[in-house]
């Protein structure tokens, strides 16, 4: 039997990884039951179980700030074992983990692991040319790790199947702010009711003199949606709009403000081969062993950088790029991964400029801010890979 031997951290990744890429049969986890709980630990076992259906689970606690207890501990369960084969992983682990693991690898002639998680690799300390596979993680993986689960994202093959549409919309909603929010705010006081009609016929009183006021509708905008085709059979006369929506998503889409802005980060991260899995409009429950599923967050947009998740949040309006938004950007990444994360904020206002403060503040987090003039950019999709590439990952 090959047995791995773990030292609980509060970092998911660091639990993980060398499990998933050694496979063993069995995965003894050192925790600390003052720091942790059985089930923290049984959760992220799980998550692993999930790609190695034979692993099996032992548990046993420990004082990590006693080397002696650790020391003795580590001998007695390895002389129990001694007929398998043990490696130690020491991610994660306390220096004076560490140090009993040294000291108990070297009387028993054992393999020490180490994860670099940066460089998506596994090293063997004691046969450093030695190669592990790297398991391909995905955000589900951390998420389930930490005992929670994703109720729902935006349908991927539906956005991959309507991009060209969809990047369309967005450019040139984008260019037009102002009149789309106009015209959001106008779609979503006349469909109120839609859903529960179950109807996807629009049908809105437009008068002459309406024309003229702030919350009139651009028609530019509409006539536009149509050859996206969002909307369909648009009818403008002096006194009436009507048209319908292509489908579901396509309504859900035209009366939410801020979802242009995902899109735009959504296919740009799509682009790019440097990222895999990624997702929009994340909802997770970070308590899957409840009986209810209550959404937690709502995630714009998230993907995997090799094994390191980068969790984006997106903002239209400068007004709702503030301090609230930076702390909860912060709260929400060190939810999915305490440790290795890379956090990046898209907002579609002057933050360097107009709010300075909120801008430091977020850099001083660790997040990486880009703004109007990177969106606007035709370049975008490459600055905004540049900027994820480039950073560093801070442990926290």
């Amino acid at each position: 039997m090959r047995i791995l031997i773990e030292f609980y951290h509060k970092n998911i990744l660091d639990n993980m990884m060398a499990v998933l890429g050694t496979q063993p049969d069995i995965v003894m986890f050192y925790f600390d039951p003052r720091s942790f709980t059985h089930t923290a630990v049984y959760n992220t076992y799980l998550a692993c179980r999930k790609y190695i259906p034979r692993l099996k689970l032992e548990l046993g606690t420990c004082d990590r700030g006693n080397f002696w207890d650790l020391e003795e501990k580590l001998s007695q369960y390895i002389r129990e074992n001694q007929k398998d084969e043990i490696t130690i992983d020491l991610t994660g682990s306390s220096d004076l983990a560490a140090v009993a693991s040294y000291k108990c690898s070297c009387q028993a002639s054992l393999d020490l692991l180490f994860s670099d998680i940066p460089n998506n690799r596994i090293i063997c300390i004691n046969e450093p040319s030695r190669r592990y596979g790297c398991h391909c993680f995905e955000i589900s993986d951390l998420i389930e790790g930490a005992g929670g689960k994703i109720l729902a994202c935006a349908d991927g093959g539906y956005l991959d199947e309507n991009q060209a549409d969809i990047m369309a919309a967005s450019q040139k909603l984008l260019e037009n702010v102002s009149s789309w929010s106009q015209l959001c705010n106008w779609l979503q006081k006349n469909g109120a009711g839609m859903r529960d009609r179950h109807t996807l016929h629009f049908q809105a009183p437009l008068s002459q003199s309406q024309k003229h006021k702030k919350g009139a509708p651009d028609t530019k905008l509409l006539h536009f949606l149509t050859r996206t085709q969002l909307i369909r059979d648009l009818h403008i006369s002096k006194d009436q709009v009507r048209f319908d929506y292509k489908d579901w998503a396509a309504l859900n889409y035209l009366t939410t403000y801020g979802v242009w802005l995902e899109f735009m980060t959504y296919y740009a991260l799509r682009s790019s081969k440097k990222f895999h899995d990624v997702k929009n409009s994340l909802k997770v429950d970070w308590n899957r062993n409840d009986t209810q599923d209550i959404i937690g967050n709502e995630i714009d947009v998230t993907a995997m950088y090799g094994c390191i998740p980068v969790v984006i949040s997106c903002k239209m309006s400068e007004n709702s790029t503030d301090a609230d938004a930076v702390n909860e950007l912060y709260a929400v990444s060190h939810r999915i991964s305490r440790g290795h994360v890379i956090r990046v904020m898209v907002t579609f206002s002057d933050i360097k400029q107009r709010r300075l403060g909120i801008y430091l503040k977020a850099r001083e987090m660790g997040i990486i801010v880009l703004d109007e003039t990177d969106v606007k950019h035709p370049d975008f999709a490459a600055r905004l890979e540049r900027a994820i590439c480039r950073s560093n990952t801070i442990i926290r």
